[in-house]
C-alpha cells in the first residue's frame, strides 16, 4: 500500500466522488480512496469497506471484469479485513506484528481471496464474499488458534 504523495495525473473515467477513484485501462484497475494508492482489486475493496457505508449503492454496483490476477496480492486484502492501521499499528489486541503475521494469513486465506475474486461480477458480490468467507470474527479466530491475538 502506497501513500499518496502527489495527485495522480489520471482521468478516473470509471468512478470517482470525494473519496473514492477509479479507473481502468484493459486488465489494470488504478485506485485513490482517500490517502491510500493501489492497483490490487482486493485491497481496494477491503479498504472502502472500512471506510465507506453500505449505503452508497451506486458504487457497490459497478461491474467489475477482466481481472488482472498477477496484480492481486492477497496479504493486503487481508491485513484490511484483519483490522488494517487501527489494529496493527496499535497493537491492542494483537501479539504477533503484521510482518510475523501475513504468512501466516496468506497460506489460510490466500486462495480464498482469489476464488471470491474470481466469482465475483460486482464490487458488492467482492463486499459479500469478504463479509461471508473472510469476516472479522474468521479472522480472529484464526489469529487466536495461531497465538497471534
Amino acid at each position: 500500500m502506497k501513500k499518496k504523495k502527489v495527485a495522480l495525473m489520471r482521468n478516473f473515467d470509471l468512478w470517482s466522488d470525494n473519496f473514492i477513484k477509479i479507473d481502468k485501462e484493459g486488465e489494470h484497475y488504478y485506485f485513490e480512496i482517500g490517502n491510500h494508492i493501489t492497483t490490487d482489486l482486493a485491497e481496494a475493496v477491503a479498504i472502502i469497506m472500512k471506510y465507506k457505508s453500505k449505503s452508497d449503492s451506486k458504487f457497490w454496483d459497478l461491474a467489475i471484469e477482466e481481472i488482472d490476477y498477477y496484480n492481486i496480492t492477497p496479504e493486503k486484502s487481508l491485513y484490511w479485513l484483519s483490522g488494517g492501521e487501527f489494529e496493527w499499528k496499535i497493537m491492542s489486541n494483537y501479539k504477533k506484528t503484521w510482518i510475523d503475521s501475513s504468512l501466516l494469513y496468506q497460506e489460510e486465506f490466500g486462495m480464498r481471496v482469489i476464488s471470491i475474486l474470481k466469482k465475483s461480477k460486482t464490487m458488492n458480490d467482492v463486499r459479500n464474499g469478504f463479509l461471508k468467507y473472510l469476516n472479522l470474527p474468521i479472522l480472529y479466530e484464526f489469529a487466536l488458534e495461531n497465538e497471534i491475538a
